[in-house]
């Protein structure tokens, strides 16, 4: 059985960094998985919005159902995750649950203050190349915290992220059953 740190968040909530610092505190390998890291290497054609062979509109559900199903190819073959991901919809949630069943899944929620997360918008590197949006985080706190209590939870703007990474691990450590199923 693999073991699953979730990260769940809004955008430019620190999901990644917090990811990035897990792995260099946990003593076990994990792999940092999210659907940024699958657009960031060039896997995928262009996107675009014009109805053109690869809109975005369009293609967006088949990357995602590719997305997940990675997700579960990886774990599959005994390998650990830190999965950096943000739960769109009910529907995903019910699908994740699934997918994740036979795995140690540690649920944990990541906040953020929206003052800190428009900061952060407006500061990221990758919204200059289209990857990004100012307004995707307050769009993502909508909904993104409704579908399950959380085995964890933490303000990424509250401490450094060395020290968030710290306590998500001490909570991981010393969890009972995941609220995940």
């Amino acid at each position: 059985m693999s073991s699953v740190i979730f990260l769940h968040g809004t955008s430019s909530s620190g999901k990644s960094t917090i990811a990035k610092s897990l792995q260099t505190q946990l003593d076990l390998p994990f792999w940092h998985f999210s659907s940024d890291k699958m657009i960031e290497s060039d896997m995928l054609p262009q996107r675009s919005n014009d109805n053109s062979a690869f809109d975005w509109k369009i293609n967006r559900p088949l990357f995602f159902n590719a997305f997940h199903g990675c997700i579960t190819a990886i774990l599959d073959t005994g390998n650990n995750m830190i999965l950096d991901h943000i739960i769109e919809s009910h529907e995903w949630y019910l699908d994740l649950q699934l997918s994740l069943s036979k795995h140690d899944v540690f649920f944990t929620a990541i906040h953020c203050p929206i003052s800190v997360l428009r900061e952060r918008e407006i500061y990221r590197e990758d919204r200059y190349i289209g990857n990004r949006y100012i307004g995707e985080a307050e769009y993502h706190l909508q909904h993104v915290h409704t579908y399950s209590k959380y085995d964890f939870e933490i303000d990424s703007s509250k401490q450094p992220v060395e020290m968030t990474a710290g306590l998500i691990i001490d909570a991981w450590i010393n969890r009972e059953r995941s609220v995940f199923f």
